[in-house]
């Protein structure tokens, strides 16, 4: 045990969170496993370094994730690069943080961590490992390996109850769902178990079907439901183009469900789909009709994507009105920025953007800024992705909550169920891509923007690689038409600025 002295220099104790899964966020295992190492810390006259506390959220430990591509991972490079020094502490709530693999391999993550000079606290039991106190105690290994052992076979046991549990469920299907979650068209029945049609909802998607036989595109069809003030199903939301397409390709108009299961390939997780279910839910579109509007020639492109890259796609938006910009490729004179709202019907102020001046400025400009840009620093990557999803699981959360309590309309609280499901599976998601400080993959994503630039490619590959640059460097970017400047936001709000 470390015993407080005075006399001898100050160490560092760095703490390490992990949790892996979102229901666990809004929980006390943050609170916990962060209290528990403040007060080791103070306990022992540790200098505990906030700067470089190491948290995994929604990051699992069963299949080492958490060491390969997660926070631990960064640790152990900032071991080996002599950012955390030998004879440092890594504070842990208890083993199975550290791993939840094999015995074998969490056994040599934990060597490996003590054989590079840091000694392994358990806050839970107070136990240490280190090289000094495993030679004179070497039955310290014997317990490591036993709290693995017991670690992975809980995990084991709890995969293998998932995947059972599915099954089952799927054996059933075609008597009563699998989930609740359904198609918003579709309200379920918990009662008798059985999915009924909202009759105003699936009018919509009937007139979308129908629209598209006629060769009206998603586009247009998204602009005239805004205008005719069609809702959509969510009280703060439009039309799009992207809600239409999907709605016209889902395979739940005609009353099939394709279920999906997570799987582990090449040490990344993966959803991956199941056999079709027909008949699942009740079918509002005729199987003639689905097909016919999959083989027709407006389907290839139901997602709006065309075939010509932009560097500004998706990350532009309204001077005006703070609303997205659409980059329109056959305007009468040359490719135009256009305001999503204005498009939509919803806006007035439709004053299309030359884009060619735009792009050009930009391609000049942005050799600078990326060559001077800093993707070490925090806030890069995947990092702010995962606090944006984060914050918006938390706010379903309390709006669920307050509605749940003044409200009795049952379709009302099962849509905001449906959307705190696909905001937590949106979380999961991010945090299965977390990343905190810049990596290999970043860093080349950025010097092939540079490349790119330098070397004045102006195709659609080049402008996709710049554009993925500019979207994780910045929030947002904005052309000010009247000033002839184009601002580039940092998330702190903080601005670039580029002459036009």
């Amino acid at each position: 045990m470390i015993q407080s002295d005075t006399s001898v220099a100050k160490r560092y104790a760095y703490s390490y969170v992990r949790f892996s899964s979102p229901e666990q966020m809004s929980g006390d295992s943050i609170r916990r496993q962060t209290a528990l190492a403040v007060s080791y810390a103070d306990e022992f006259s540790l200098i505990l370094d906030d700067r470089l506390t190491y948290r995994d959220y929604g990051i699992s430990g069963f299949r080492g994730q958490n060491s390969a591509s997660g926070r631990l991972g960064d640790f152990l490079g900032a071991v080996s690069l002599g950012i955390v020094p030998q004879g440092s502490l890594l504070l842990v709530e208890n083993l199975d943080r550290l791993s939840r693999e094999s015995a074998l391999n969490a056994q040599s993550l934990l060597t490996q961590i003590v054989l590079a000079g840091i000694t392994i606290v358990t806050l839970s039991d107070r136990r240490t490992y280190s090289i000094d106190e495993l030679r004179r105690d070497p039955m310290g290994l014997i317990y490591a390996l036993i709290n693995f052992i017991r670690a992975n076979e809980e995990s084991e046991l709890k995969s293998f109850r998932g995947k059972a549990s599915f099954s089952a469920k799927r054996a059933i299907a075609e008597s009563e769902p699998i989930t609740s979650s359904c198609p918003r068209w579709l309200s379920l029945n918990k009662n008798d178990k059985t999915f009924s049609i909202i009759p105003a909802r699936a009018k919509v998607v009937r007139d979308i079907f129908s629209l598209a036989q006629k060769g009206v595109s998603n586009t247009k069809i998204a602009e005239t439901f805004n205008r005719h003030k069609v809702p959509a199903w969510k009280s703060d939301s439009l039309w799009t183009r992207d809600k239409v397409g999907w709605i016209a390709r889902s395979s739940a108009v005609i009353g099939t469900f394709i279920p999906h299961v997570i799987e582990w390939k090449d040490g990344r997780q993966t959803r991956v789909p199941c056999p079709p279910i027909r008949r699942y839910y009740p079918a509002i579109i005729s199987v003639d009709t689905f097909q016919q509007v999959q083989t027709g020639r407006l389907t290839s492109n139901w997602a709006g994507h065309g075939s010509i890259g932009y560097i500004l796609n998706q990350i532009a938006v309204c001077e005006n009105c703070g609303s997205l910009m659409i980059i329109s490729p056959s305007a009468p004179n040359g490719p135009s920025m256009i305001c999503s709202a204005s498009v939509a019907g919803t806006a007035a102020h439709y004053a299309p953007i030359a884009y060619g001046p735009v792009d050009a400025a930009l391609r000049q400009g942005l050799s600078a800024i990326f060559t001077a840009c800093d993707i070490s620093a925090p806030g890069y990557g995947r990092s702010r992705r995962l606090s944006v999803a984060q914050n918006n699981v938390d706010r379903a959360r309390r709006e669920l909550l307050a509605v749940s309590l003044s409200s009795s309309h049952t379709d009302l609280l099962e849509e905001m169920r449906h959307t705190l499901y696909l905001l937590e599976q949106d979380l999961l998601d991010k945090a299965d891509m977390y990343q905190h400080s810049a990596t290999s993959k970043l860093e080349k994503k950025l010097s092939e923007a540079i490349g790119c630039l330098s070397t004045g490619r102006h195709d659609k590959k080049s402008s996709i690689a710049i554009n993925k640059v500019i979207r994780i460097i910045f929030s947002k970017v904005v052309v000010r038409s009247e000033t002839g400047h184009i601002d580039l936001y940092h998330d702190d709000g903080k601005a670039q600025r580029i002459n036009i």
